[in-house]
């Protein structure tokens, strides 16, 4: 049995410590932001067990989701990102937080994971996503209320996609790009992001050196080697000064445990629980988006059955 919440039980498998700079341009036209993941993105596709062409679709969604979660006010809300293509990959979720935690998963299609791709610069995923469906962006501001938005995927480029969302939906003049570089073994050898928007008032113009620069070959090809969060952002502005205004660390950390396993089988209902604890062996209850399996006992179940008959009395 799956559920979709998440965990920090597991310890995460750190490569290094990766990285968010915030900055804006030495002109105050253009808000910056470039964030390092490549241990994020290992993290994922270590617990999901991805290579290839899937490693680059999860950890590319993961990078957004990072630099995404920057529009927030407080490390406690929230973007979760819901990429519906029509492709062979299947569904794409990310969950990520102000305070720089993200999570996330891929819900493949395939029967086999995706051999990597031959060649180098930036890997296609079109094919593999799909160029249509929907890309639902759900932000969670900690009111009753949330905020979603719903656009056609039109491209199959994670990136593509959510840098025009963001210019519909959201009205912000925006450029985005993703990437993830892949080894000789389809492993991930580095992962890295970058979000640029104008501030109101600055020209339409203003932006589009930026998307010049990193919507081109030139991203993959710079990832060949390590680079900081400073880097990324100099690369971007093309070489242009500019003014940082603080960094965070960020990290795949999932927040599911036994309590979130509880609720999750609560609303199957008392009888179903029942019949569940009847069942030979424990009940194995797996995190969609990190993987980690809770066993419940059968005299867990069977309370928390009692319970929600008291609670429904």
């Amino acid at each position: 049995m799956t559920g979709g919440f998440a965990n920090a039980a597991r310890g995460c498998y750190r490569w290094r410590v990766d990285r968010l700079l915030r900055g804006i341009n030495v002109d105050h036209t253009l808000r910056v932001v470039t964030a390092v993941v490549t241990g994020v993105v290992r993290e994922g596709c270590t617990r999901h067990g991805l290579r290839g062409v899937e490693a680059v679709a999860l950890g590319r969604a993961l990078a957004a989701g990072c630099l995404m979660a920057t529009l927030t006010k407080s490390d406690e809300e929230r973007v979760r990102i819901a990429f519906e293509g029509a492709g062979p990959i299947g569904r794409l979720l990310v969950d990520a937080f102000g305070g720089g935690d993200v999570r996330g998963c891929l819900e493949r299609r395939l029967a086999q994971p995706s051999e990597a791709p031959e060649g180098g610069g930036r890997v296609a995923l079109g094919d593999w996503i799909g160029r249509s469906g929907r890309l639902v962006v759900t932000r969670d501001i900690g009111l009753e209320q949330q905020y979603q938005g719903v656009v056609e995927v039109r491209t199959g480029e994670i990136d593509r996609d959510l840098e025009r969302y963001l210019e519909d939906s959201e009205q912000l003049p925006s450029a985005l790009a993703c990437e993830v570089v892949l080894d000789a073994h389809g492993d991930v050898l580095r992962a890295a992001g970058v979000l640029c928007q104008s501030f109101p008032g600055a020209p339409p113009a203003v932006i589009e050196p930026v998307r010049e620069n990193v919507h081109g070959e030139g991203f993959a090809a710079l990832l060949l080697h390590e680079r900081t969060t400073a880097e990324l952002m100099g690369f971007a502005l093309g070489g242009d000064e500019f003014e940082a205004l603080g960094d965070q660390p960020l990290q795949f950390r999932c927040n599911c445990g036994p309590g979130r396993v509880l609720a999750v089988l609560s609303t199957l209902g008392a009888d179903d629980i029942e019949a569940l604890a009847h069942e030979p062996g424990e009940t194995d209850v797996r995190c969609s988006y990190c993987g980690t399996s809770y066993l419940v006992g059968t005299e867990e179940l069977l309370g928390l059955a009692k319970r929600l008959r008291e609670h429904r009395s």
